[in-house]
């Protein structure tokens, strides 16, 4: 299957949704929402559309906040957000979870973080996601890892905790990654689901997780790289990959590539996007 999307400028969070629908994995509320919009055609068309917010400061309710707005659009989330820490050994699994509005059972996203870490983008991104009815739970690879073993709030700067993502070992993501699904089947408001979803790092990250994770039900890749052949086919839950055709560096062939090893491995759904961007 091929969700296409023509072009990529359109935000990360708002085709985060997109692409859990396109694997069939969103909240019961999202599937009625988009039911009811899917209506007789040009009736909601009729409808006079409020001026909408938006610029660099102004917050559009069904977009994630960009890098001015997103540490105000955290601060006043009207959704319960908090810092968890799961046992992890001598270490605690440092973790963001924000939760979906209400109190009923959600389907998870493990929102798993770009290169710079868990900054206000990402845990902003969290907040979007949860106001679309997910349950998210997204963890600190650098737990232990900052000064003085801290977490990463204990980096002075942005650069340092991109440092720190970076020589953490893909075998310890994916093990720390792993408590995270525990934690996520363990809680309270989870309904079983579970999805991993990432950009960049996070994204090739996700990927891996999809062949680590065989009881993952769904994976959202944005720029991540494959992982090896050996190691996709053993991917059980499907896919969505969204890459720019002019990505210099997960190039269009290296896209069709993955393309063609997910369809040869055929066990899983694929869904890819190439698009101008």
């Amino acid at each position: 299957m091929t969700l296409n999307l023509g072009s990529l400028k359109t935000s990360v969070a708002s085709l985060a949704v997109s692409a859990l629908l396109c694997l069939g994995f969103a909240p019961a509320q999202q599937r009625a929402g988009n039911e009811q919009k899917a209506g007789p055609a040009g009736k909601n068309d009729q409808k006079k559309r409020a001026p909408r917010p938006g610029g660099l400061v102004g917050k559009v309710p069904e977009l994630p906040a960009n890098l001015f707005n997103a540490a105000s659009t955290v601060v006043r989330s009207p959704l319960k957000h908090e810092w968890v820490d799961i046992p992890d050994g001598k270490v605690k699994l440092h973790t963001w979870v924000h939760y979906p509005q209400g109190n009923d059972k959600a389907p998870v996203v493990i929102l798993m973080p770009y290169h710079p870490g868990l900054d206000d983008l990402q845990r902003a991104l969290a907040d979007q996601l949860a106001s679309e009815g997910f349950l998210v739970i997204a963890p600190d690879l650098t737990s232990g890892f900052g000064p003085n073993g801290g977490n990463y709030e204990s980096f002075k700067f942005p650069d340092q905790a991109w440092r720190a993502n970076l020589m953490v070992p893909s075998a310890e993501a994916m093990r720390r990654y792993s408590i995270a699904y525990d934690f996520a089947m363990r809680h309270s408001r989870a309904n079983g689901k579970i999805a991993a979803f990432g950009v960049g790092l996070g994204g090739t990250q996700a990927f891996r997780f999809a062949a680590e994770a065989p009881r993952l039900d769904a994976a959202v890749v944005y720029y991540g790289a494959a992982p090896e052949p050996a190691i996709m086919a053993n991917i059980k839950a499907p896919v969505l990959g969204l890459y720019g055709a002019d990505d210099p560096v997960q190039t269009s062939a290296r896209v069709e590539q993955t393309a063609a090893e997910m369809k040869k491995a055929g066990n899983f759904e694929q869904c890819v996007s190439l698009a101008t961007a």
